[in-house]
């Protein structure tokens, strides 16, 4: 639910959290930092990188429950690929479903939701070692393609929504469940914090356990309640971000988001069994993805004690990096966390880069050319340069990207909105040249979109929109149509998009092809620092928008971006149709991967071709490129992450 804080002042927001700061105290599991051993199974993972289109990382898949008995905590071994919802990674490592009945902890200890914040994240004792002093490790990298434009808006977890930021929000924490992409093709969800991830047979209640010896970087141990006190934090009304919507999946969400309840009634903390139980407000066959996603970090109780400032000091994590000190307009710095336990393998990475170095650059060019001048190990790559890039550099355009850019209208918007400016918005669509922007702006590097969910989602189908191939005769007839039913234009189409982070080659061709059959339109760049505030804000119009894959599911592009509850949230066109919104919520609920392909495609084909709400553009491709000559591997996921603590300098 975006703009939560907006109307509320910092000391709004402090009060807010008074409770959980003078409850949420060390925690009185024992200091053993040892890695313990991890189990696994098979192996197999919104805003991009141009100027923080909005985010991405765990990957979704079901798994298939048993059924009969009570819930019992795994400790290991492979799991049953899931046959329902709307994905079909499988669930590797320690994933196991839980047999039918109630899921409840063994052992006492545990915090209800009929207790207050204050109950629920009491203060304990005990806690375990701060991470040493970091170790060089392989060497220094200096990143000049992350933070392109302006420094990020947000770094916090619970309210950053850009891919650029979530590069360093996902190098810092881990959640409790991880995407392991070694097959693009059949990504595997695997327990990360969690040891063990349980789930009843018809999704509706999920249990995890977590590992014992889980710490902060400052030596703070990690419990269930500290998932627990950290998703309360989240959804407080007065402080809730932007991905705050997905609350909602969880029992008693939506009620704390709206300031009805004081808890989330859904969670259940057991810190003796180690135990974190979640109740669904409906069947999710896809929450093991969603839990692993930002929103639903571990969060140390330092950031409880001040929420709102907490991600302009010296923030606390628990993944490979650590901040070496506290963010500035001009860099972010990360150094090695020694107290990591490592990744769902346990492989800590030994000889992993020392210390990042995330450099802010003014454009692409500007970043790119400091690349070139040896000022540099990476660089976001101007898309006018691939040719020259793929000859000289290293690159990730081989990286096929599970993301989509697209254009949206705002529907509160009287000029363009509404059903009565769907001709004109059909005409839009039908007006634009997309292969003319891939290969001018692109150099062909990039997909030709139609449709907005991409290739890779399980449940894809190719050509659902009806009006995306550029055809001027049909736009002009619609858009005469528009007009003789009484359409005016009483001023240009404004195309909003984060300046300086290489949009306006494209968004010259669009006004340049609707010029054409009559429709005028102007740039309206804005702010790469705040241009998604504003957005959702309701500054959009024509808006140019991005999206990578948090986790490959296909509601994660229907429900985060279209969706009612996304509404002052992602879904910045404002878009509302009850039938779309129903047709995704059956395919949420169910555990046949078939049917909910079937919802699915009818909801998105309502979209682009009913409602018209959106214009896809391109899928994206891997757009970094790096010193090869330093840099001997540089891993990318399909998500659009770079896995930093994978990267390996040459000797």
């Amino acid at each position: 639910m975006r703009r939560h804080r907006k109307s509320s002042a910092l000391i709004a927001v402090l009060a807010s959290f008074s409770l959980v700061a003078a409850a949420c105290g060390d925690d009185d599991e024992s200091g053993d930092t040892a890695a313990p051993e991890v189990t696994t199974g098979d192996t197999g993972g919104g805003t991009d990188t141009t100027g923080g289109d909005t985010t991405a990382t765990t990957a979704g898949g079901d798994t298939t429950p048993t059924t009969g008995g009570d819930t019992t905590p795994t400790t290991g071994g492979d799991t049953t690929p899931t046959t329902g919802g709307d994905t079909t990674p499988t669930t590797g490592g320690d994933t196991t479903p839980t047999t039918g009945g109630d899921t409840t902890p063994t052992t006492g200890g545990d915090t209800g939701a009929s207790g207050s914040v204050e109950e629920i994240c009491a203060p304990t004792e005990g806690e375990g070692e701060a991470a040493g002093e970091p170790e060089e490790g392989a060497g220094e990298l200096i990143d000049l393609g992350t933070l392109v434009g302006d420094p990020p808006e947000h770094i916090d977890p619970a309210l950053n929504v850009t891919l650029d930021a979530y590069q360093i929000v996902n190098a810092m924490y881990d959640g409790l469940t991880e995407i392991d992409a070694t097959d693009p093709e059949n990504p595997e969800i695997r327990p990360l914090v969690a040891e063990t991830v349980e789930v009843n047979e018809d999704a509706t209640e999920w249990v995890f356990t977590i590992r014992e010896g889980s710490q902060f970087s400052d030596g703070e141990l990690i419990v269930p309640t500290t998932f627990q006190c950290a998703w309360e934090r989240a959804s407080d009304p007065d402080f809730a971000g932007d991905y705050s919507y997905l609350m909602n999946f969880i029992e008693g969400g939506a009620e704390k988001l709206a300031g009805e309840a004081e808890t989330i009634s859904g969670v259940t903390a057991d810190d003796e069994a180690m135990m974190l139980t979640v109740a669904m407000s409906a069947p999710y066959a896809n929450f093991d993805a969603v839990a692993g996603f930002q929103l639903f970090f571990p969060m140390p109780k330092s950031s409880i004690e001040n929420p709102g400032d907490y991600e302009n000091g010296m923030m606390v994590s628990n993944g490979p990096y650590m901040l070496e000190s506290a963010r500035t307009d001009e860099q972010i710095v990360l150094v090695r966390n020694e107290a990591w336990q490592g990744d769902y393998d346990g492989e800590t990475w030994p000889d992993r880069v020392g210390r990042i170095d995330f450099n802010v650059s003014a454009d692409p060019d500007t970043a790119y050319n400091a690349f070139e001048a040896g000022e540099g190990d990476t660089a976001l790559l101007p898309p006018a340069r691939a040719v020259e890039a793929q000859e000289n550099w290293g690159t990730t355009l081989d990286v096929e990207i599970l993301g989509s850019f697209h254009f949206g209208f705002n529907q509160r918007d009287e000029a363009i909105g509404g059903e009565e400016n769907t001709l004109l918005r059909q005409a839009i669509s039908q007006a634009i040249n997309r292969d003319d922007i891939n290969e001018a702006v692109y150099n062909g590097t990039r997909q030709t979109s139609t449709g907005i969910t991409p290739p890779g989602i399980p449940g894809f189908a190719e050509n659902l929109c009806e009006f995306c191939a550029y055809d001027p005769e049909a736009a002009q007839a619609a858009f005469d149509e528009w007009t003789a039913n009484g359409g005016e234009q009483a001023e240009p189409l404004r195309i909003q998009f984060n300046a300086d982070s290489g949009w306006e080659a494209v968004v010259e061709i669009v006004i340049d092809n609707l010029g054409a059959i009559g429709i005028q339109a102007e740039a309206d760049p804005r702010d790469s620092e705040t241009y998604f505030t504003e957005m959702a804000e309701g500054d959009c119009q024509m808006c140019r928008l991005g999206w990578y894959a948090d986790y490959p599911t296909y509601d994660n592009f229907m429900y985060d971006l279209f969706h009612g509850d996304s509404l002052d949230g992602n879904n910045f066109g404002a878009n509302l149709n009850e039938e779309f919104d129903q047709l995704v919520d059956e395919a949420k609920q169910s555990i046949d991967a078939d049917e909910a392909a079937v919802l699915y495609n009818q909801a998105e084909a309502i979209l682009l071709n009913q409602d018209i709400g959106a214009v896809p553009i391109n899928w994206y491709l891997g757009d970094q490129v790096y010193n090869d000559e330093k840099i001997s591997n540089f891993p990318m996921t399909n998500q659009g992450l770079i896995l930093y603590e994978q990267i390996e300098l040459a000797s």
